[in-house]
């Protein structure tokens, strides 16, 4: 069993992988990619929202994690319905979104909805043995480290607090980190998508004899029965 993290990033995906005890990363131009280096059953935390809303069927899951991160629940952006997201048009896509939720859509969701539609399409269409689960940096960091962390992961103190807290549970997979930043480009690969995708892979792989632990609410699917859940490892439920 492999079990992942990947972050989005400017030359596409960050995956960083969790095997036999071995850490190993690599980036993907594209999701679809990812059928040709995971050859195996694999997990992988995702940060990319997973079970799309659509008139009948809301997504309210947002809102459960704005009140896990409190005063840091700005890291939590809405997140495009199903039309919005394959809509190529950027001000259809706010129109389509503000007819269905009522608000438009902020430049930071239309930045990602081309993601988030190559995630949709790679759950609904692919029939490979990877199982993408939705996550969140931060909420993985919160459980990890007892609180939230109130560093911004764009600046240095921000990246030097996340890799304290990983390295506590893993070194290697701390050290990693600059492995990664030495053999990518900064124009491709920032810091914080290393830190992120790190600490997604690191919060799934500790779940490695369990289920993750997720967040839910009362609208547990979308139209097409994918889930809609927040995995992450919590070390008290051990």
């Amino acid at each position: 069993m492999i079990f992942g993290g990947i972050d989005g990033c400017k030359a596409g995906w960050l995956l960083i992988t969790y095997e036999s005890g071995n850490y190993d990363w690599e980036v993907v131009p594209k999701i679809n990619d990812l059928t040709s280096c995971l050859n195996l059953k694999s997990r992988v935390f995702i940060d990319m929202p997973i079970g799309l809303a659509s008139k009948e069927y809301p997504r309210t899951i947002e809102q459960v994690l704005r009140t896990e991160l409190e005063n840091r629940s700005s890291t939590v952006f809405s997140v495009p319905v199903r039309a919005a997201v394959y809509e190529k048009n950027r001000d259809l896509a706010k129109q389509l979104n503000k007819e269905a939720t009522g608000k438009s859509l902020s430049e930071q969701s239309l930045n990602i909805k081309d993601k988030i539609c190559e995630v949709d399409l790679f759950i609904r269409n692919c029939s490979s043995p990877i199982e993408l689960i939705e996550s969140h940096p931060e909420l993985c960091f919160k459980y990890l480290n007892g609180s939230i962390l109130q560093t911004k992961k764009s600046q240095k103190a921000g990246i030097e607090e996340r890799l304290s807290i990983i390295n506590r549970y893993d070194p290697d997979c701390a050290k990693l980190f600059y492995e990664i930043l030495k053999n990518t480009l900064r124009k491709n690969v920032k810091p914080d998508d290393i830190a992120d995708a790190l600490v997604l892979c690191l919060a799934n792989r500790l779940n490695s004899e369990q289920q993750p632990d997720f967040l839910i609410d009362a609208n547990l699917h979308d139209a097409f029965k994918i889930p809609i859940r927040i995995g992450y490892h919590n070390p008290e439920s051990e």
